[in-house]
């Protein structure tokens, strides 16, 4: 087993945008001349909050895909594909295929927090296509019960989601307290983000807003000692194609 990143929310890049209306801390920061914790098909990672009311105005994007969680509020998103302000409320799922080339806006309404994350899709093919974007609410998700937990499947089993990225799986799951075991595929690489309480992950302690990656596990033993909420991503270990960092 080794662990990759372990950040706590202080370690992680802080951001205030728009004069403070919205602030963002960056597990995975955009590549720039310090470098970039990039890896797998991930290349960037932001946890948003916003304290006001604001809007990023239109702007380009191209090859990669880009998902937007909305986990508390909403926002409106506007992009040169579909050409009409569309809503997405709590709990949904914003996913853009940017293509061969896509500008958008979004704007953010006060008391929203969600995640937007970029992968890396292969550059070389995604830029061939015409860019897509869809939106899925939130009913488009069933939360599965099981014993001291419920999941959403964003990504992957049951999710009817369409992902241009492969070997991607998204979930989030709710704990109680106690202790669980799943097992894992030593051929992927485990990304998990705390979004409430307080657990260990394979005796590592992570508390609300801790980031971390592990690979070359078997087994996760999880230890809920508050009720958590966690965010995993599943992606590749080993990725075949030249990666857009390597491009950047």
């Amino acid at each position: 087993m080794s662990t990759l990143i372990h950040l706590k929310k202080e370690e992680q890049e802080l951001m205030p945008l728009f004069n403070g209306a919205f602030i963002e801390n960056k597990p995975i920061p955009f590549p720039n001349a310090n470098g970039t914790i990039a890896y797998s098909s991930l290349f960037y990672w932001a946890h948003l909050e916003a304290k006001e009311t604001a809007e990023f105005p239109l702007h380009p994007h191209e090859g990669f895909e880009i998902m937007t969680f909305v986990f508390e509020g909403s926002l409106e998103h506007y992009d040169t594909a579909t050409k009409v302000w569309t809503p997405l409320n709590a709990g949904g799922l914003q996913v853009i295929q940017a293509g061969s080339g896509v500008q958008h806006a979004e704007r953010i309404v006060k008391g929203t927090r969600l995640f937007q994350i970029w992968f890396d899709p292969d550059f070389s093919k995604s830029l061939l296509h015409e860019a897509a974007y869809t939106d899925y609410q939130a009913h488009s998700f069933q939360k599965k019960s099981y014993e001291g937990f419920e999941q959403i499947d964003y990504i992957g089993a049951s999710s009817t989601v369409v992902s241009e990225t492969e070997n991607l799986a998204i979930t989030k799951t709710s704990y109680t307290l106690g202790n669980y075991a799943e097992t894992r595929d030593k051929n992927f690489v485990y990304s998990y983000y705390l979004l409430a309480g307080r657990v260990k992950i394979n005796d590592v302690l992570i508390e609300k807003d801790t980031f971390l990656v592990e690979e070359d596990v078997e087994e996760c033993r999880i230890e809920v000692l508050e009720e958590a909420e966690l965010f995993m991503i599943k992606t590749a270990k080993n990725i075949d194609y030249k990666r857009f960092i390597e491009r950047y």
